[in-house]
């Protein structure tokens, strides 16, 4: 099924306010109002109503396209709500989900979590689609697209900045990785005399915060994006890094894993703004899919050696064969 936006699943959201998320959206005013079926003339109109309503100018037209203008993203946070607002109410009183729901997630979460769960949620709630945003794991990024209204719900680290309502699914540790040849790093001097090679996806600067919270500042050899690359330099002898047990599971050939010196251990959460938490498809996804029973079905035997909060009352009442 091919991905629908807020403005094109719902009759309700069919205003000046869906011809300014569609023009956003798309980039430019012909290719939103071919999204929308309507007349370019049509949509632009729609959107100069909006502009002499608020009394500025939202998009820049050019040869470029339509971009926004200052005044314009400001403005387009509060309509990516309204739009967040209207589809909830349309789905409260009519009872049947459907539509999108848009999920912002860190890379191992997503891997190890939401995606082994998408069959049994689409079996559940067949019209609904899921389009979930891959990131790099930092929880400001994540937090920016719940805060401004591009997704309806985030799962990252925790905390989240405040103004955001937070909760947690599951706890992982930190881990050394080394080649399996290497010296063991059993202690900060251990550490610091190593080749530490940085893989910047994995939430880098709150590692590097814990170090020298305990020793001193750590001094990267190598800074990496890609995690698949780093392993690949570890497991050739090249230093060792830092990773999070859900990004480095399953363990390649080659390399062992091993504590820091003084544990580091993270909280991935579910991260929604206020109207968000009480939006059908947030608690429809969150109680199939994110409840401690269900992700521990989930990721299986890697349950053993991660941390889960303690299970609520409504919680106990879920069976694994449903799942």
């Amino acid at each position: 099924m091919a991905s629908q936006s807020l403005y094109e699943s719902s009759p309700l959201l069919r205003t000046p306010l869906s011809a300014l998320l569609a023009v956003a959206d798309a980039g430019s005013f012909s290719e939103a109002a071919a999204r929308l079926g309507l007349a370019q003339s049509t949509l632009s109109y729609a959107v100069r109503q909006a502009e002499e309503a608020l009394g500025v100018i939202i998009f820049e037209r050019g040869r470029h396209g339509a971009r926004l203008t200052p005044a314009g993203e400001a403005i387009m946070v509060h309509a990516r709500h309204a739009a967040l607002a209207l589809q909830a109410m349309q789905l409260t009183v009519h009872g049947q989900l459907s539509g999108t729901l848009r999920i912002a997630s860190c890379r191992s979460i997503l891997r190890h979590v939401i995606t082994p769960a998408l069959r049994a949620f689409h079996a559940r709630h067949p019209q609904v689609e899921v389009v979930v945003i891959d990131t790099r794991g930092e929880h400001a990024e994540i937090a920016h697209l719940v805060d401004s209204g591009q997704v309806h719900l985030g799962l990252g680290r925790l905390p989240m900045p405040t103004g955001l309502i937070t909760a947690p699914v599951v706890a992982d540790e930190y881990l050394i990785v080394s080649a399996a040849s290497a010296p063991p790093i059993r202690s900060w001097d251990d550490l610091h005399a190593a080749r530490y090679i940085v893989c910047e996806e994995d939430c880098a600067p709150y590692m590097a915060a814990h170090i020298a919270k305990y020793s001193q500042p750590p001094h990267a050899s190598v800074r990496i994006s890609d995690p698949g690359v780093v392993l690949s330099l570890v497991a050739e002898g090249h230093g060792f890094t830092l990773l999070s047990r859900l990004v480095v599971t399953p363990l390649p050939k080659g390399l062992r894993t091993e504590s820091l010196p003084t544990p580091l251990w993270r909280s991935i959460g579910t991260v929604t703004t206020e109207a968000g938490a009480c939006h059908p498809l947030v608690t429809a996804f969150s109680d199939l899919v994110l409840t401690s029973s269900a992700v521990k079905h989930y990721v299986g035997g890697l349950a053993r050696v991660l941390h889960f909060p303690e299970p609520l009352a409504a919680e106990l009442a879920l069976s694994p064969s449903l799942l």
